[in-house]
């Protein structure tokens, strides 16, 4: 039940997220199928000792729990947003014969919204066909309030509602106003096979994804908006294809995909809660994901030997998106559009160039070329601009925004002895852009990263990492109604120097003890910025340990904390700056463990685990005199428990405790009720504050 955790936390403002990474690497030509066995003996290779278990065995599971949830975020930990009793299947059975065909069938929390199942048969070694579902689903909250419901395309207030010129003067509001949940369902249904011939092998898969759900949208009627629950209802289809051939120190392949997806609405159209303030708005409509298909093909190929390697690819895609047009505007008449429907294309062209080599003994050099390139090959043409679906304001053109992006990287690895190494690195970035207030960027970058094997338990690594990015001319564009402020630099195309610094120490022995600790800081410096971005500042670091007190006993418990001080301008008045604005932001994630195994004659099993973690964000606004923002920050307690009794050899019985205590808020609806501000109908405040359990029980049987 308990993992070794390591460096896993990252603050998003009001969420925390642990994420893990595995990055596998390969050898090139030291495996034992690569081993010349031509002149060996292999008569008497047979192993005695060695049996193949066939015939039919595995395990399956049937479960029960109940879910005590007030509030559906608590079913992010849980799986299920169902209040009350739940059940589940569990899954992991095998049938092997003698000839080498293989079933199997895995099955875990079916029945769960995060449910997932897969069965798998075929000859190991030759081929296998696979079919397999899953279930993903993130939950926001059930405590949005509002007075709309949705059929189809439509959102409807009620039949008796009257209107306001401000919320405060729509009488029937909190009697019409209902709880809607935000939240998105996914279920993944998948379909592949795999054939291995003696020189080749070829793949092929198949994925329909069907997303259902309600999220937040913003519909807007000049001075006054609504929060609407923008209702999810749209698949997605993808079909997959490769063959790779390979020989001795060479591989070629060609792998190609087509995706479509398609929207089941058409439009988004809502009432006006609000007494129309211009002409006649009764209702507004706004436009949808369109449905769109993409097409991709490529090469690659992979060339080795005498301790040299070139891996190549070569890629080509195609998008496209020819859903028709809505009316630019459905209040009073709509100027013309210039087409039936967008007749939208983009091609993209990949390539990717890279060589490894062992030159000489203790020294590994290589290097990459990449190049990406986005052609949008649509046309352009005048279309009307409506603003929130009210009034005309003149006409603009489509932007093309092409991008051509080339990499270019040089490292070399040096070993001074068995316990140092030196690994150092050059990168070029080159972005050439259209339609955006810079056409070329440029980033030079280095690397050195030093890694010395104190002692045979005790290890160390200290990297540090350098950044200019520079480009053209800052020119902001001028095909928007919306001009940008001439000092106005967009972070993400702006001048900036940075610099990161990480050391990590570890230490692994024989013993019982394994450890680690990772210390980070990093500096972002805009440094010919007036007014945007100008300065980001980040440090923080990891604290690791598990330790087997026997080899029934495990405990574990890690550390993570992260801060984050960034630094903006604005101005009020189209010129230099005269506002400044300066935000904190902290995570915190601690957690510990113990795993148990063997009890009462072996046939108890025991886990506990607890994981408190906090993210805070607080921001000041300074013009003159300062004005701190309110709160916003999540914190979570959370105790994951497990107890699993062996009935006999066969049979066990398993019992599942999960507790949390959540809290969160957003200083922006933070306190407020639905007619709290005059020209905003909000849905209230949607913070969370819970405590919730989850008990399940699981009958397994051992076949």
């Amino acid at each position: 039940m308990f993992v070794h955790k390591k460096n896993t936390t990252q603050l998003t403002m009001l969420a925390l997220a642990i994420s893990a990474s595995v990055s596998p690497v390969f050898a090139e030509g030291y495996g034992l199928q690569n081993a010349n066995r031509e002149k060996a003996n292999t008569s008497k290779w047979e192993c005695k000792r060695c049996v193949i278990e066939t015939g039919f065995n595995g395990s399956v599971g049937v479960g029960a729990a109940y879910n005590d949830i007030d509030d559906i975020h608590f079913a992010n930990a849980s799986g299920t947003d169902s209040d009350g009793l739940v059940g589940h299947l569990d899954a992991d059975l095998n049938n092997k014969s003698d000839s080498g065909y293989q079933t199997t069938f895995v099955a875990n929390k079916l029945g769960y919204d995060i449910g997932s199942a897969r069965l798998e048969t075929g000859r190991i070694g030759q081929y296998k066909i696979g079919i397999g579902y899953r279930g993903l689903a993130h939950y926001n909250t059930n405590n949005a309030l509002t007075p709309y419901s949705s059929s189809g395309d439509n959102l409807y207030l009620p039949s008796n509602w009257q209107t306001g010129a401000v919320t405060s003067q729509m009488p029937t509001l909190y009697d019409d106003a209902r709880n809607v949940e935000l939240k998105t369902q996914r279920d993944r249904y998948l379909l592949d096979a795999v054939y291995k011939g003696s020189f080749y092998q070829a793949d092929i898969n198949y994925q329909h994804e069907k997303r259902q759900g309600k999220r937040t949208f913003s519909g807007n009627f000049l001075t006054n908006s609504a929060m609407l629950a923008q209702p999810i209802d749209d698949t997605t289809d993808e079909f997959g294809a490769k063959i790779y051939f390979n020989g001795k120190g060479w591989l070629i392949g060609i792998d190609s995909s087509f995706s479509q997806y398609s929207n089941d609405h058409n439009s988004m159209i809502w009432q006006n809660a609000f007494t129309p303030t211009f002409g006649a708005a009764y209702r507004g409509q706004s436009a949808v994901a369109p449905d769109n298909k993409a097409y991709r093909v490529g090469a690659n190929a992979q060339l080795s030997g005498n301790g040299h390697q070139v891996l190549m690819y070569l890629g080509v895609a195609s998008f496209t998106q020819d859903d028709a047009f809505l009316p630019a505007t459905v209040n009073g008449p709509s100027p013309a559009l210039p087409k039936a429907s967008l007749d939208g294309k983009v091609d993209t062209t990949d390539m990717k160039l890279k060589y490894n080599s062992r030159v000489l003994r203790g020294l590994n050099i290589r290097a990459s070329y990449d190049y990406s390139d986005k052609d949008n090959k649509t046309a352009i043409n005048p279309y009307p601009q409506v603003i929130t679906d009210s009034y005309y304001a003149g006409t603009a053109n489509n932007p093309e925004y092409d991008r051509t992006k080339q990499q270019v990287k040089l490292a070399a690895k040096y070993r001074f002895n068995r316990e140092i190494y030196l690994d150092a690195g050059y990168q070029y970035d080159h972005n050439d852009y259209s339609d955006l207030d810079r056409d070329r960027l440029r980033q030079n970058g280095v690397f050195a990263k030093v890694n010395y094997k104190i002692s045979s338990d005790w290890s160390t690594w200290l990297k540090a990492e350098f950044s200019d990015r520079t480009g053209s001319a800052y020119n902001p564009i001028t095909t928007t109604n919306s001009q940008s402020n001439p000092y106005l630099r967009k972070s993400y195309l702006a001048d900036r120097e940075r610099q990161q610094y990480q050391l990590n120490v570890s230490y692994s022995s024989a013993t019982a003890l394994s450890a680690s600790a990772n210390v980070r800081v990093s500096s972002d410096d805009y440094d010919d910025t007036l007014v945007g971005l100008t300065q980001v500042d980040t440090h923080g670091y990891d604290i690791s340990a598990s330790y087997l007190l026997s080899d029934d006993i495990i405990i574990n418990a890690y550390l993570n904390q992260d801060w984050r001080d960034s630094d903006q301008a604005g101005s009020s008045n189209f010129g230099l700056p005269n506002w400044y604005v300066n935000t904190d932001e902290k995570s915190t994630l601690v957690g510990a463990g113990i795993d148990y195994r063997h009890l009462l004659d072996k046939k108890l099993d025991l886990g506990l685990e607890y994981s408190y973690s906090d993210g805070q964000s607080d921001t000041e606004v300074t013009q003159g005199l300062s004005s701190p923002y309110g709160d916003y920050f999540s914190e979570k307690h959370n105790i994951n428990a497990f107890a699993k009794y062996q009935l006999d050899e066969k049979i066990a019985l398993r019992l599942d405790w999960i507790f949390e205590n959540y809290q969160d808020s957003d200083w922006l609806n933070q306190g407020l009720a639905l007619d709290a501000i005059p020209n905003v109908l909000i849905f209230g405040d949607m913070s969370s504050d819970y405590n919730a359990h989850y008990v399940g029980f699981t009958f397994s049987y051992e076949l």
